[in-house]
């Protein structure tokens, strides 16, 4: 599912570079240590270069105790988003099943550091022909799904360490832990394309509103960031793939003792997902 890309080298403006690549036992012992409940630590980056390196050996730590990646996440699909952080684009990270939970869950965030939620969407593949699409219309036929997704991303840097493009990068935009509810079919909108342009998502904690957001939001439509993955993102997508297509909204601090709940309404049809966090 994975393939190398340089292109992350390319979001950042690299200016001196004064450090290199960082050593794969850093990144491996680093995975170690958040597997395990620890913080991550500054690996001293200096350029996308550095980031990307770091994150290939991250990654297969990560890849050695939880198995293939399942998915991709693909964050700063905003530009609010991207100017907060310091990047030029989107960048992705690999999703593996241990982090993909079922709708209704009772979430434990025990094991968490810095946890928060957002709405998001995941979209699943359904045919290789996704890896050849140039327009909305060819990356939406080779869709199978739209899902509602609740994401818990774990913003678990070392204290005093703050989070930038290159960090977010190097840990894989931090996924943690996600909730997936049941989704539609993309065979049974009459417009996918339309319909995922036209989308909207009310987010809830304990049933009150915390943030409303559209399609739109998504790189100005949901299916240019999985044309964006395809062209850029560096991971070779197969049938059954997921896909996190970023943000819907503010990031909310994720505290026990609450429930999330997120309301699609997508070409007419409707979709939830919701979860319970507890301590």
């Amino acid at each position: 599912m994975i393939r190398l890309a340089t292109a992350l080298a390319l979001l950042f403006s690299t200016g001196s570079a004064l450090a290199e690549c960082p050593a794969p036992e850093v990144m491996k012992k680093a995975a170690e240590g958040w597997l395990a409940g620890e913080r991550l630590p500054d690996p001293d980056l200096a350029s996308g270069d550095d980031a990307a390196c770091a994150y290939t050996a991250y990654r297969e730590a990560l890849t050695g105790a939880m198995g293939a990646p399942v998915g991709v996440k693909v964050g700063f699909t905003s530009k609010p988003a991207q100017e907060a952080f310091g990047v030029s684009g989107p960048v992705a990270g690999a999703l593996f099943a241990p982090m993909i939970l079922d709708d209704g869950t009772e979430l434990s965030l025990a094991d968490a550091r810095t946890p928060f939620f957002e709405a998001d969407l995941i979209v699943t593949v359904g045919d290789p022909a996704i890896m050849q699409a140039m327009t909305r219309e060819e990356a939406a036929a080779a869709l199978a799904e739209i899902r509602p997704f609740i994401e818990l991303p774990d913003l678990a840097l070392a204290e005093g360490v703050n989070p930038d493009g290159l960090l977010m990068t190097a840990y894989g935009v931090m996924p943690w832990r996600g909730v997936m509810g049941k989704g539609i079919s993309i065979a049974d909108l009459d417009d996918p394309v339309a319909g995922l342009a036209s989308l909207t998502v009310d987010l809830t904690k304990d049933g009150n509103s915390v943030g409303t957001a559209s399609g739109d939001m998504l790189l100005g439509h949901p299916l240019d960031v999985v044309l964006w993955l395809v062209r850029e993102g560096g991971y070779d997508l197969e049938p059954g793939s997921m896909i996190s297509l970023g943000s819907l909204g503010k990031l909310h601090p994720a505290e026990p003792g609450h429930e999330i709940r997120a309301d699609y309404m997508i070409g007419g049809k409707s979709m939830s997902v919701s979860a319970k966090l507890t301590e």
